[in-house]
């Protein structure tokens, strides 16, 4: 019993030191690292961007953010002032109202979009080290509604729709969604066309960045199943996150050739005999007035 109790001594002592070489214990000492970056917020919103974490029985020695590769903002409980802010153009911290788990931020720019990230470090010995990142986007919401160009050609049998929408230009690009009759159809192509140098906009924010225009297709044939009442109704939807969203509508009526109606064309066969009937009164009224000519 006393070999084997030596035995399991040792290698417990083993596998504790081979952990410690690849810093596997450290995971020991602190849990998940998880980050709530909202995706999308409008120009010149105040956001909220928080970082939680289990530190596992450990204590805190440091928060770090980073707006892709660049610190931004520091907070160290040990030290005075715990929280500092290192300047990156565009970034505002409030740090009124910032603290270990949350970092405000005030008016905020398009220009600041990007990849956001939380580096918490445990306090000695250890200073194990986890991250997470969230991506965010600041969008100047466009006023304008996208534009819905439209033709037709008409067969016997369908009738041929190609149209193209074009939303406002924004940053990122607009999503393009189709609907017929209100059921949602796939597009049959799309464009997304940064803009020029010479025609960069200039945005309500009071600095220039670049924006782009998306331009997307369709055509579809359809035939008489599709009308509704004799018309087909076409609608293009522009969206942007839960921001920006928009239509335009177009009403394509049905212009295919129709059969004369019987009535008109004199086919009205409804029960036997009505054909002998019809002729019957035409011979009728031929004989009538033949009869007063030769009078």
């Amino acid at each position: 019993m006393e070999i084997v109790n030596t035995f399991g001594n040792f290698l417990s002592r083993w596998v504790w030191m081979f952990s410690l070489g690849f810093g596997i214990v450290g995971i020991l000492g602190l849990g998940d690292v998880s980050v709530l970056v909202p995706r999308a917020v409008r120009t010149y919103d105040t956001v909220t961007l928080r970082c939680d974490y289990d530190l596992e029985g450990d204590l805190l020695y440091s928060i770090k953010w980073y707006k892709g590769p660049n610190e931004f903002f520091r907070y160290i409980p040990k030290e005075t002032p715990s929280m500092m802010v290192f300047s990156i153009p565009g970034i505002n911290v409030d740090l009124s109202k910032s603290n270990a788990n949350e970092l405000i931020l005030r008016d905020v720019q398009p220009k600041i979009s990007g990849r956001y990230k939380c580096e918490v470090t445990s306090d000695a010995p250890n200073f194990y080290t986890k991250m997470a990142a969230g991506m965010m986007y600041v969008i100047d919401v466009p006023h304008e509604n996208p534009i819905l160009h439209i033709q037709k050609e008409v067969a016997d049998s369908a009738v041929l729709v190609t149209a193209n929408c074009s939303a406002p230009p924004s940053f990122p690009p607009m999503n393009i969604t189709w609907y017929i009759n209100g059921l949602k159809v796939d597009e049959n192509g799309r464009k997304v066309i940064p803009l020029e140098n010479n025609s960069i906009v200039k945005s309500s924010s009071h600095y220039e960045h670049r924006q782009y225009m998306t331009v997307s297709y369709l055509s579809k044939e359809l035939n008489e199943n599709v009308f509704q009442g004799g018309v087909i109704k076409v609608q293009c939807v522009s969206w942007l996150f839960h921001l920006y969203r928009s239509e335009d509508v177009r009403y394509i009526d049905d212009d295919r050739p129709k059969p004369w109606p019987s009535s008109v064309i004199g086919v009205t066969q409804t029960s036997g005999g009505s054909m002998n009937s019809y002729y019957n009164n035409i011979l009728m009224v031929m004989l009538y007035f033949g009869y007063f000519i030769v009078r």
